[in-house]
C-alpha cells in the first residue's frame, strides 16, 4: 500500500474522467464503438446506452478488455449520478472479468484501485463498506496480496470513522496475522505493513480511551526496525509516544517524541504539525529544557500561526519568569492555547513547574520571605505556595 493512501486521507477529487486507452492506431469495430460512447460523456443517458452496446457486442464475440473498459465507464456514470445500486451491479460484472483473468493483472489492479479512490471520496460510508467488502472477496480469490492489504486498510479507516470497533478488531487481527510468520514474529519484508496496521490499532485504542493496549501497541511499533512507512504514519506513531510519556510525566521522552512527530508531519505536509508543535513546546517547558524548540528553522516558519503565536508569548513569559504575563496569557488566550483538551490536561503541571522556577528567582536575594508575599507575586493560593515549598 502506498502510505499516502494510510494515515490515512484520500484527497483525490472526484470528477468525470476517462483514462487513456492503449489500442491499435487503426481503431475499428468494437473499439470504435467504445470511443464513440466516450465522446458522449456530456450526455450520460446516451453514453450509458452506447457503452451497454459495447458490452453486448463484446459478450457475443467472447469477452475482452473492451467489455471491461465499457463496464468501468458505466460504473463511473452511475457513481456520478449516485445510483449506488447500479454501481454495485456493474462493479460485480467488472470483478467477474478479474476473476476470470480476462484482463491483464496489473491493469485489473490499477482499475480496481482507481475505483476504490473514487468511492472513498464520493460515497457514503455504508455503501463504501459494501463496495470494499466485495473487492476484498475477489482480491482474496485472485491472491492479489498487495492490493488486498491496501483495500483492507482503507476499509479499516471507514470502520474506525463509524466506530465499528468489534468489526474493526477482527479485520485488524487478520491484517496483523498477514504480517507475521507462524511464530507470530513480524516478517522482515512486511515491517512497513505491520506499522501501518499498528497505526490503525493506535487510532482505535485512542478513540476508545484504553491506555494499556494503546501503550503496548506503541511499544510494538518501536520494536519494528525493518520498515520505511510514510512520514505521516510515523508522525502519528511518534505523537502517540509523546502522549504516552506525557501521561507518565516523562517530559524529556515526550519532548523527543513530539519533536520526531513534528518533523515527520512537516515532511508529509500534514496540518497536524502545528498542533504537535504546541505539544512539543509544552513538553519542553515541563522538562525545563534549555533548548527552545521554536528556534529551529522548521518551527520558525509557523511562528505566525495563531496557536503558535500564543504559545510563543507563553514561552517568553516562562523564560523571563514573568508571573503576570504567564497568568495573563493562560487566561486571555484560552481560545488559542486551552482550546486543546490535551494541553489543558497539563496546565496544572506547567503552572507548578513555572512557579517553582519563579520562586527560585524571587527568594534568591533574601534570607527569609513571607508566604503571603509569594502568594501575591505568584497569583496563587496559600495552599498552592505551601505545597511548592
Amino acid at each position: 500500500m502506498s502510505d499516502d493512501d494510510f494515515m490515512f486521507d484520500e484527497e483525490d477529487e472526484y470528477e468525470f474522467e476517462y483514462e487513456e486507452d492503449d489500442g491499435d492506431e487503426e481503431v475499428v469495430g468494437i473499439e470504435t464503438k467504445y470511443y464513440n460512447a466516450k465522446a458522449l460523456r456530456e450526455d450520460p443517458a446516451a453514453a450509458l446506452r452506447e457503452f451497454q452496446l459495447v458490452i453486448d457486442e463484446d459478450n457475443s464475440n467472447g469477452r475482452s478488455e473492451w467489455g471491461f473498459k465499457a463496464t468501468k465507464q458505466i460504473i463511473k456514470l452511475h457513481l456520478q449520478a449516485r445510483d449506488f445500486d447500479k454501481v454495485l451491479e456493474f462493479y460485480d460484472r467488472m470483478l467477474d472479468y478479474v476473476r476470470a483473468s480476462e484482463v491483464a493483472r496489473n491493469y485489473a489492479e490499477k482499475s480496481i484501485n482507481n475505483m476504490l479512490e473514487r468511492v472513498s471520496s464520493n460515497a457514503d460510508d455504508q455503501f463504501s463498506r459494501e463496495f470494499y467488502q466485495r473487492t476484498l472477496d475477489v482480491l482474496k480469490e485472485t491472491q492479489s496480496e498487495r492490493l488486498w492489504l491496501r483495500t483492507s486498510l482503507r476499509l479499516a479507516k471507514i470502520l474506525l470513522q463509524q466506530a465499528q470497533f468489534d468489526e474493526l478488531s477482527v479485520l485488524l487481527a487478520t491484517l496483523k496475522r498477514s504480517c507475521e510468520d507462524e511464530r507470530g514474529i513480524i516478517i522482515m519484508e512486511r515491517g512497513t505493513q505491520a506499522l501501518e496496521v499498528n497505526a490503525v490499532y493506535l487510532e482505535m485504542y485512542e478513540a476508545q480511551g484504553v491506555d494499556k493496549p494503546f501503550k503496548d501497541t506503541y511499544m510494538q511499533c518501536e520494536a519494528v526496525k525493518s520498515a520505511v512507512p510514510h512520514p505521516r504514519i510515523m508522525g502519528y506513531i511518534h505523537e502517540c509516544g509523546g502522549k504516552i510519556y506525557m501521561s507518565e510525566r516523562c517530559w524529556a521522552k515526550a519532548q523527543s517524541c513530539f519533536f520526531d512527530a513534528f518533523k515527520n508531519y512537516d515532511e508529509a505536509g500534514s496540518n497536524r504539525r502545528v498542533e504537535v508543535l504546541q505539544y512539543l513546546v509544552l513538553a519542553s517547558m515541563l522538562s525545563e529544557s534549555e533548548v527552545n524548540p521554536l528556534s529551529s528553522p522548521e518551527a520558525k516558519s509557523y511562528e505566525n500561526e495563531p496557536p503558535i503565536r500564543a504559545i510563543i508569548d507563553l514561552v517568553h513569559a516562562y523564560e523571563n519568569r514573568d508571573v503576570q504575563a504567564f497568568e495573563r496569557i493562560l487566561s486571555s488566550d484560552q481560545s488559542a492555547i486551552l482550546e486543546d483538551d490535551f494541553i489543558k490536561r497539563y496546565i496544572a503541571d506547567l503552572r507548578r513547574t513555572f512557579r517553582m522556577q519563579a520562586i527560585e528567582g524571587i527568594v534568591m536575594p533574601y534570607t527569609r520571605i513571607r508566604i503571603g508575599t509569594l502568594v501575591r507575586i505568584l497569583a496563587a493560593t496559600t495552599a498552592e505556595v505551601e505545597e511548592l515549598l
